[in-house]
């Protein structure tokens, strides 16, 4: 069985039908998804460029920006200030008594403890007493909680009075350690 192509019109026809669905399957088998590529890639480096361009500029501003930020506000103080113990026990309490005085308490006591050192840093301790309604003791905790520079609550005790009724108002006798500490330089006697 021999099968002739056609010829003649039809023949044409038919051959023009072939060459357009070969162009056909070569558009979009090959040449289509190699342009869509090509165009992603670009796409995808005009998209890095930007963030290039981005980033540098970024970096230049760093600098100005971490001076703008020295410049606003001084970093936090963690360590009391002053070259010995006695120095720093002083600045230590003055800072106590401004913080009681903020939050309206009464200091009957601040003693002094002995300093020790603790690895480079010298540990100076103040015993506190007052007599203070509830609130007012809370305020005081929270604000040498928070106070520059850091100091911490130690050994808190707490008496109330034998009371039928108490309220806010009511006093609370309170002591407690606050503790600070300065940099050790080396060579510090204690």
């Amino acid at each position: 069985m021999e099968t002739a192509l056609p010829d003649g019109p039809r023949g044409q026809i038919l051959a023009a039908a072939l060459t357009l669905t070969l162009l056909a399957a070569l558009w979009f088998g090959v040449a289509a998804p190699l342009i869509a590529w090509y165009h992603d890639g670009a796409e995808e480096l005009a998209q890095r460029r930007a963030l290039l361009v981005h980033m540098q500029q970024a970096a230049e501003t760093l600098p100005v920006l971490e001076h703008q930020s020295a410049d606003a506000r001084p970093a936090p103080t963690a360590l009391l200030p002053g070259a010995t113990d006695a120095l720093a026990a002083a600045a230590m309490q003055n800072a106590v008594q401004a913080m009681a005085t903020a939050v309206g308490a009464e200091l009957t006591s601040m003693e002094t403890l002995p300093a020790d050192t603790r690895g480079a840093y010298r540990r100076i301790e103040l015993r506190v007493s007052l007599a203070a309604p509830w609130p007012v003791l809370i305020e005081l905790l929270r604000a040498a909680g928070h106070a520059q520079p850091r100091m911490l609550i130690d050994d808190l005790q707490l008496h109330a009075a034998a009371l039928q009724e108490h309220s806010a108002a009511t006093p609370v006798s309170a002591s407690f350690t606050l503790l600070a500490f300065r940099a050790a330089p080396t060579g510090d006697k204690p």
